[in-house]
């Protein structure tokens, strides 16, 4: 099928100014063969550097864990910090395998609970969104879902990087059965898509600004949020599974949870659907709060008025 996201490699990808991107790629597809339990020792070592340095990226994770989970203590959110840095270390040596190895490899690390919860929905003649959040094994749980299910996603805003652009929209549509849609463009065909049989992989939890996004508390805080989700799902006549993706560092299995399809959306309220969304969103971090993309500017886009959370760091 046509998208209206699918970048081409380019020549000009393999200029100097790309390199260090390329040497990554190329250290990451080294370590694609290597044995789980290496990649998990070394993503120890690695996470443990990343908790005692000084980096912007950390300070933006004790922010928001201090933002999102005031009523614990110094103590337990620096505890939770470990945890999200083991994650995200171990989840991040192992992209190599997300381009070279085959869906046999890729099917063999993954645990599935919750099937009998979408299929009945599909029993039922509804269309599927799974509805997620940024999780760190986000890409992994989509293409391994890709595999046996047509999937469709969103793309909100594209890389900076073209070169990254290009690599993670082959991450998403490797096996050619769904597609990548541009948030910028028409939403007829993916619509259509949904319609049709293919699962959309919806992550609205981008703190962007957007001319329809409105304000809906997330962990008590205000936060820009795209209420559409309510008129995509009656436009789509699909049920909207929350979805839980996590890596299981000790088990060094990815897991995926299927929940109880989400109810209260009415397409007609926005900040009624975006306060439901948010709260589905909390339920679903809150099941293991360390695989959240803890770093990433959760409150950038504030209310007129209100301070900027993040000037200090």
């Amino acid at each position: 099928m046509s998208t209206s996201h699918r970048p081409k490699f380019q020549l000009r990808l393999l200029q100097p100014r790309f390199w260090p991107a390329w040497l990554a790629v190329g250290f990451s597809a080294l370590l694609a063969y290597f044995p789980a339990g290496f990649r998990a020792r070394l993503g120890d070592l690695l996470a443990a550097v990343l908790v005692r340095g000084d980096s912007k990226r950390k300070r933006l994770a004790l922010r928001n864990l201090e933002i999102c989970f005031g009523q614990l203590s110094a103590a337990e959110r620096q505890a939770l910090l470990r945890r999200h840095a083991r994650v995200s270390a171990q989840v991040f040596l192992g992209y190599g395998q997300l381009l070279l190895r085959s869906p046999r490899h890729l099917r063999q690390q993954f645990c599935v609970e919750g099937m009998d919860i979408v299929a009945r929905q599909q029993a039922a003649g509804r269309g599927i969104i799974l509805l997620t959040p940024h999780s760190l094994a986000l890409e992994y749980a989509g293409q391994f879902l890709t595999i046996d299910h047509p999937m469709v996603t969103i793309v909100r805003v594209h890389h900076k990087n073209d070169l990254l652009d290009w690599l993670v929209t082959r991450f998403r549509d490797r096996y050619a059965q769904g597609g990548v849609f541009s948030h910028a463009n028409s939403m007829h065909g993916l619509i259509k898509a949904v319609r049709g049989g293919k699962w959309l992989y919806y992550l609205p939890d981008d703190d962007r600004a957007m001319d329809n996004n409105v304000f809906a508390p997330f962990y008590g805080v205000a936060k820009a949020s795209v209420p559409t989700l309510g008129r995509l799902a009656r436009a789509c006549e699909a049920a909207v599974i929350p979805t839980m993706t996590a890596w299981c560092p000790d088990r060094r299995r990815f897991l995926i949870r299927f929940l109880p399809p989400l109810t209260g959306l009415t397409g007609r309220d926005p900040v009624a659907d975006a306060t439901r969304v948010n709260a589905a969103l909390e339920q679903i971090i809150d099941l293991d709060p360390a695989q959240y993309m803890w770093s990433a500017k959760l409150f950038r886009v504030r209310p007129p008025g209100e301070a900027d959370l993040y000037t200090d760091l």
